[in-house]
């Protein structure tokens, strides 16, 4: 499946709906039951468009059009999280923090985005950045680039200091 575009939470959308209703289906033989989940939620990465370039889904419109249309479609325990590295920051580690106080900023000024947004991620690690396979740096990830534990820790601070 497509990551949705900022403009497109539709696909997201219907993938809560789905999962927030019954279903009944066999699996190996077997007929199951589900109930739903009502507290599925979704999780803003950003995309990739088509020309590969990348497309952000945290910023203040972005969110007051998610809100929008889990009214429009009648969804239950509205719920997003904001995931601060990936698409949304171009893969630019550092930009984390930077997404990270506009999300919680966005919180302050917009009750509405204050109910939705119920936490962000962050990719995080003892040492700032990644190391290619072979430098064998203790404590810097060898998958994507992280903030190190010196920044991480401020910014839980700051998050903290808003959230007061």
């Amino acid at each position: 499946m497509k990551n949705p575009t900022s403009g497109d939470f539709s696909v997201m959308l219907n993938s809560v709906y789905a999962a927030q209703h019954p279903h009944h289906f066999t699996f190996r033989g077997y007929e199951v039951d589900t109930t739903g989940n009502d507290l599925t939620h979704v999780i803003l990465r950003g995309a990739v468009s088509k020309h590969g370039n990348t497309v952000q889904n945290y910023h203040y419109e972005d969110i007051m059009r998610l809100i929008e249309m889990y009214d429009k479609m009648e969804l239950v325990n509205p719920a997003a999280i904001i995931d601060a590295n990936h698409s949304n920051s171009g893969k630019k580690y550092e930009e984390q923090i930077r997404i990270v106080k506009e999300v919680m900023h966005n919180r302050q000024i917009s009750s509405e985005i204050h109910n939705m947004v119920k936490g962000v991620m962050i990719e995080s690690y003892l040492e700032p950045g990644c190391q290619k396979i072979g430098e064998h740096i203790y404590g810097k990830s060898i998958t994507d680039p992280c903030l190190g534990w010196a920044e991480s820790e401020q910014l839980i601070y700051d998050i903290a200091e808003r959230c007061m």
